[in-house]
């Protein structure tokens, strides 16, 4: 009667959703934390002057017109090959 409750237990259990498509690094197993770094990067910034004379942001955009590599944020590790699957994923 006991096993059969433990097993009834473990079935119960609110454990994390496998994913299958879960992007991890094959160097250290880091799953939540990644940098891109990007090559010739144009970036136009637009202000606005306030009336005691300092800036602020209005909006800013930037444009890579080179190379983006990715990398492990734990091990910093070079993780590029799996780049397109990383672009594929950002919502």
């Amino acid at each position: 009667m006991q096993k059969k409750m433990q097993k009834r237990a473990s079935c119960m259990r609110l454990d994390q959703p496998k994913v299958g498509n879960l992007l991890k690094c094959p160097y250290c197993g880091n799953e939540s934390e990644f940098f891109e770094i990007s090559d010739d990067v144009i970036t136009t910034t637009h202000y606005i002057q306030n009336k005691d004379g300092s800036f602020t942001i209005e909006n800013k955009n930037s444009q890579s017109l080179g190379d983006v590599k990715l990398f492990c944020g734990n091990c910093e590790e070079d993780l590029t090959s799996f780049h397109q699957r990383f672009s594929e994923m950002i919502f």
